[in-house]
């Protein structure tokens, strides 16, 4: 049990990451707006449907109701402050009160770095259940969703032009180092406390949930390819609902 969750918490969070960050190697013409939308837009779907169908739901079947909507609301909770945190830090640190690109560029890698705290807890809650099918089924779903993830962390860092191709590749590859670190920690504390185990599952869903919702759907769809990130978010969603009830 303890060697398919090293492994797949190292292949759900940091390797797959790292493998849609790749093709910012190679592509040489200017990154399209349009490709990022795209980007994110899916990632923004697979995380919605794997909040809802890999996480609240088996929550509820281990815990009840009581314990995965307080997971839930703490979950919430936590990204809302530590947002709010990361965004004054930014106001002092820069000195500056109106959205740039670098601006944007910072927020979205924030972001999905925030969202890769939970996930990487999600996963490891999910191997403490004692279920392999379970723990493997949201690595998967994890997995998945981190690989387009690391393309719409780098992307804008190459869009602005400040940032050469092997280091906006870096930065994809940091945003996905929290997953594995996050993933041993609730495995041991979930290991240790079952009781905890509906809790860190609410937790996860509404701290994903959130930054999907406050970050970056508006991230995917402030521009002129608003119709054709929709679709790709509910690609996304469809995607991972199926590969879910196939599992």
């Amino acid at each position: 049990m303890f060697l398919f969750f090293i492994v797949s918490a190292i292949l759900a969070g940091l390797i797959a990451t790292s493998i849609g960050g790749i093709p910012i190697l190679f592509i040489k013409e200017r990154i399209h707006r349009r490709s990022f939308d795209i980007a994110n837009g899916i990632a923004a779907g697979l995380m919605l449907a794997a909040s809802i169908f890999s996480l609240l739901l088996p929550g509820f079947e281990i815990g009840g109701l009581v314990p995965i909507i307080s997971g839930f609301l703490l979950g919430m909770l936590f990204i809302l402050l530590l947002k709010d945190r990361i965004h004054v830090f930014y106001y002092k640190l820069r000195g500056k009160m109106r959205p740039t690109t670098m601006y944007r560029a910072l927020i979205v890698f924030v972001a999905i770095t925030l969202h890769n705290f939970p996930e990487g807890m999600a996963v490891g809650a999910a191997f403490a259940s004692g279920s392999i099918a379970l723990g493997i089924e949201v690595a998967l779903a994890i997995g998945i969703q981190n690989i387009p993830e690391g393309f719409a962390v780098a992307a804008p860092l190459i869009a602005i032009g400040k940032y050469p191709r092997k280091k906006a590749f870096m930065f994809s590859i940091l945003s996905g180092l929290v997953e594995p670190i996050n993933a041993f920690v609730a495995y041991v504390l979930a290991s240790t406390i079952r009781g905890l185990l509906p809790y860190f599952f609410g937790f996860c869903a509404g701290a994903m949930m959130f930054v999907v919702l406050n970050e970056m759907i508006p991230e995917a769809q402030h521009g002129e390819y608003f119709d054709i990130s929709t679709i790709a978010i509910l690609v996304g969603f469809i995607t991972m609902f199926i590969l879910d009830v196939s599992l």
